[in-house]
């Protein structure tokens, strides 16, 4: 697999909702702060969104999307300039893949979702988006329209395997969102790397065989360029060292497998580790805790600690 896909795999959909609203007149909601990703498609009229600490207000049209990955309060609005309503008075109680009407319901209609990522490494996705993703209406951004009216009919029939076309429908979503952000923005970190040919190489080779005794020369071989030139190419894209990336990476998916049980021995073997005591040292650095502990405690904080450093 590509890395994108390596690392969407360790996802599990926690949980999801889809709904919406149609609003006429004039009228502003505002929202808590909220753990679940918040994935909207404006599929008629216009208004405002404001994230808390995401600098100036955006304008949303017809067939705009938008993602708020990082879950800070936002206020949605005709106006942003009217003391908004809290979300609950609106939606608290509101059915599965309903359309809750504001006012006459005539002007603005936003489809929506939200999902949770569970484990911690979601944060290595997360962590490096803004607070707000916003992707204008085109024909790519049509999909995720598609999508979200897909999800939300699949939801209020209720066919059989509706609750399992939804999920999938929701990392679809997800992925298809982050595609089009990176096609569209620059940034630091391994996901905008990706779309760098040379360091997207070296990255790719990390991924392919994370055994491997990699070093500096041998991934600059593989990115065809000089160690200098690699390295430091490398850190000014990614954030951290070749050597870092790997470490992490390896880390990573050490975790998963302690989770699911394999001995520490067989993980260190299988990650290119030549003793397993190495391998505890190195996951220890890494995590800031002992294999054997993140084994009893999926989920352990130092897991999140390691993974949101990457791209920071």
């Amino acid at each position: 697999m590509d890395p994108l896909s390596d690392i969407i795999s360790f996802l599990r959909l926690r949980s999801y909702l889809v709904g919406g609203f149609e609003a006429g007149g004039s009228w502003s909601i505002g929202f808590d702060a909220h753990e679940a990703i918040k994935c909207y498609a404006v599929t008629a009229g216009a208004c405002w969104i404001a994230v808390e600490g995401a600098g100036e207000p955006v304008f949303l049209q017809k067939d705009d999307c938008f993602m708020l990955p990082q879950g800070r309060p936002f206020q949605i609005a005709s106006d942003l300039s009217l003391p908004p309503d809290n979300w609950q008075r609106h939606f608290l109680g509101a059915e599965e893949g309903a359309l809750v009407k504001l006012n006459d319901g005539s002007g603005v209609t936003v489809l929506g979702g939200h999902f949770a990522l569970a484990g911690p490494q979601a944060e290595i996705l997360l962590g490096m988006l803004p607070p707000i993703v916003h992707l204008r209406g085109g024909t790519e951004a049509e999909t995720l329209r598609w999508a979200f009216e897909r999800m939300r009919q699949e939801l209020t029939d209720l066919k059989p395997g509706a609750i399992l076309i939804a999920q999938q429908l929701a990392c679809m979503i997800f992925i298809q969102a982050l595609r089009l952000y990176l096609d569209k923005n620059k940034g630091i970190g391994w996901l905008f790397a990706l779309s760098d040919q040379r360091i997207g190489a070296a990255i790719k080779a990390i991924h392919r065989e994370p055994s491997r005794r990699w070093t500096v020369e041998t991934l600059a071989t593989e990115a065809d360029m000089s160690r200098a030139s690699f390295a430091a190419r490398f850190r000014r894209l990614v954030g951290e060292s070749p050597i870092e990336y790997l470490t992490r990476w390896r880390m990573l998916l050490a975790g998963r497998s302690l989770e699911h049980g394999q001995p520490i021995g067989a993980i260190a073997h299988s990650l290119g580790y030549e003793s397993e005591s190495a391998f505890r040292t190195a996951f220890k650095r890494v995590t800031g805790t002992t294999p054997r502990h993140h084994a009893r405690s999926p989920g352990h904080s130092g897991a999140v600690r390691f993974l949101v450093q990457s791209g920071t």
